[in-house]
């Protein structure tokens, strides 16, 4: 009998997202992508990486970014959605989850900087991804958060395994 917190093999429990956390997309123009988001929808910057990658959240209570945008010199497209799961525990349950369902290529279980969750890829059908996420930052209705411009090297990731080959390629 296991006394621990962690679920005993049978007792598992399917891992399923809480909501959308947020989407990444490829564009031309980070800065142009940046001003429309502001300018239009009233977005605020979270954190960025120039001229490579930007995070926005929205001023009424989100998680750290709704949206994220990448530079892609070949054009817009898709790179994944993120999803909510309740736990860093769920993150890994969801990757043995996703392994066992036939989709085992990804990245992760690793932690980013920008954002401070614990994430997992799953690569999905048509070739991007579909993240689970766990324990993000959050931006309270109406407070001011500390954007900043950081270095290439704290945009992806704080640990975990290298980043796979063609994970950050437009595949569109």
């Amino acid at each position: 009998q296991n006394k621990g917190r962690a679920p005993a093999g049978v007792a598992i429990p399917k891992v399923h997202p809480l909501y959308l956390s947020h989407i990444l997309i490829f564009t031309q123009d980070v800065a142009a992508s940046l001003k429309f988001y502001h300018d239009v929808l009233g977005m605020k910057l979270s954190d960025q990486t120039e001229p490579f990658i930007a995070f926005m959240h929205t001023p009424h209570g989100c998680d750290h970014h709704l949206i994220a945008l990448a530079l892609s010199p070949g054009g817009r497209g898709f790179h994944h959605s993120s999803w909510c799961v309740p736990s860093v525990d769920a993150v890994g349950l969801g990757m043995r989850q996703m392994t066992k369902a036939g989709y085992p290529d990804g990245w992760g279980v690793g932690r980013h900087f920008l954002g401070s969750n614990y994430f997992r890829y799953v690569k999905d059908p048509w070739g991007s991804y579909a993240e689970y996420s766990a324990d993000i930052d959050f931006v309270k209705a109406g407070d001011e958060w500390p954007a900043a411009n950081h270095p290439t090297e704290d945009s992806l990731y704080i640990w975990g395994p290298d980043v796979p080959e063609g994970f950050i390629n437009n595949m569109e």
